[in-house]
């Protein structure tokens, strides 16, 4: 018998299928039931495409009277799309379930009340802990009015991230590094530490896994980055926090925070522009300072079996009720989320 929870579990997964290509947007997923039969279903799929009830709908001819499972309240305002909640009432639909209202003040029960007034039954909270999780950056910047923090990085089994002159060592294997990937697209910005721009010259892009890749920022007081990185050579915009210099560049920008409170400054600035989440992959310095000065919602420590012997300590970091997954024969994937309620 399919029940509310095992369909509103299908909506749940049809809307990961979507996690890596619409950041900001939430993830999204929609199953249209009349008589135990699918009709039809959907997924968010694009930043700025048709939403997950578009989607469903599409090639349905006759949903009078069927049940839309929807995982996040359907919106009620014109956006990138015209109004989920309109669409449903057009089609007729008997039922709404969603899995969890939105927060965004755009919506905020307005879907509820508009299905409602058109005399649709609505029914929310129905595996709402799961759909909770999987839009939780989301979630916590509607909320807080601030981004979701998640602070990642890998280290030896003897707790060192990188050689004693600060030369990268590769910790992760195959399996950690899609992960690694996926996480960078699921995270509106990645962020780095000037030090860590100089030595690994990364490029912070999505390459491992299919999705987009994240706006790249780094932190840079006193401007000494180098101009021969990929971060400044390549196509993709970079954004460059110093405390006095301020340029730009084609797509790379130069900011000045000023010397006072810099960190809460670039928070700020964050906030302003509407960046939801930011995935942390700093040294030691950058990630203790965010720890000690910025409120973090999770830590993903990728631990390896190697040995170094001596280098770069890790971050001093408790891992308090973190849960383990192992990786493959030779990396563990240990996840500690912040002990502040993220639903507040």
């Amino acid at each position: 018998m399919l029940t509310d929870e095992i369909l509103m579990q299908r909506a749940l997964d049809l809307a990961q299928l979507g996690g890596g290509f619409v950041v900001p947007n939430p993830w999204v997923g929609c199953v249209i039931v009349r008589d135990g039969i699918i009709l039809g279903e959907g997924y968010h799929a694009q930043f700025g495409g048709p939403h997950a009830e578009v989607r469903a709908f599409a090639g349905i001819q006759d949903a009078r009277g069927a049940t839309a499972y929807v995982s996040l309240e359907p919106c009620s305002h014109t956006g990138k799309t015209p109004p989920c909640a309109d669409l449903l009432i057009k089609h007729h639909v008997k039922r709404v379930v969603i899995c969890n209202l939105d927060p965004n003040p755009l919506v905020s029960g307005k879907g509820v009340a508009k299905l409602e007034a058109a005399g649709i039954e609505v029914h929310i909270g129905v595996l709402a802990e799961k759909g909770e999780a999987l839009n939780r950056r989301f979630f916590y910047f509607h909320r807080n009015q601030r981004p979701y923090i998640t602070v990642k990085y890998a280290t030896s089994s003897d707790q060192f991230i990188a050689h004693p002159n600060g030369k990268a060592q590769v910790f992760s294997n195959p399996i950690s590094q899609q992960l690694v990937h996926r996480l960078r697209s699921e995270h509106q910005a990645i962020l780095v530490g000037v030090n860590t721009a100089n030595a690994d010259n990364p490029s912070l892009t999505t390459r491992a896994w299919q999705g987009n890749s994240p706006l790249r920022f780094v932190l840079d007081p006193q401007a000494r980055m180098s101009e021969n990185l990929v971060l400044v050579e390549d196509e993709f915009p970079t954004y460059i926090f110093t405390q006095d210099l301020c340029k730009s560049e084609g797509n790379k920008h130069w900011i000045a925070l000023g010397t006072q409170n810099y960190l809460q400054k670039f928070i700020e600035y964050c906030q302003e522009k509407a960046i939801q989440s930011i995935l942390i992959e700093g040294g030691t310095k950058t990630i203790e300072a965010f720890i000690k000065q910025v409120t973090v919602q999770e830590i993903i420590h990728i631990e390896s079996n190697e040995v170094l012997g001596s280098g770069i300590s890790t971050p001093q970091i408790d891992e308090v009720n973190a849960t383990e997954y192992k990786l493959g024969p030779d990396n563990r994937w240990i996840i500690q989320l912040s002990k502040e309620n993220l639903t507040q």
